[in-house]
């Protein structure tokens, strides 16, 4: 048996409406200037690209933890039980 909300059918074509009014905002979009350390920062993540993560290993399992949505009480465990051994 199927549900008739999901039978429904859309057949209005959608509205598009024009702004009664329009404001302009003076120096909308302008670059403000060069952001503080951008390329201090830049330059540092091309010289050591899993910083703050000593290796890519542990930058993968620090992304595995967060995709997994692991509990940090987990988390702590793995490292209180040193499950993963070292990465030398």
């Amino acid at each position: 048996m199927q549900n008739d909300s999901y039978t429904e059918e859309v057949s209005h074509a959608p509205v598009f409406v024009r702004p009664s009014g329009q404001k302009t905002i003076p120096d909308a979009g302008t670059p403000l200037g060069e952001v503080g350390g951008y390329s201090e920062l830049n330059k540092a993540m091309t010289d050591d690209p899993w910083s703050p993560f000593p290796s890519q290993n542990d930058f993968n399992l620090a992304c595995w933890f967060v995709r997994s949505k692991l509990a940090k009480s987990q988390i702590d465990v793995y490292f209180a039980q040193d499950i993963g051994g070292t990465d030398s």
